[in-house]
């Protein structure tokens, strides 16, 4: 099960992977920028919250 965010709720099993690995290949500034890229409101969590 992979937990999803807002920003990644409608993103299907293959788009999630693709970004994972698009991810794993970022250098840190490049990984930071893409981080910072996003809304602030839009960084929780979508659908179950499991462990809280």
């Amino acid at each position: 099960m992979s937990v999803k965010s807002v920003s990644t709720k409608d993103m299907t099993k293959q788009e999630l992977e693709a970004l994972r690995q698009d991810v794993r290949r970022m250098k840190p500034g490049a990984l930071r920028r893409f981080r910072e890229s996003f809304p602030e409101n839009e960084m929780g969590f979508s659908g179950r919250k499991e462990g809280i």
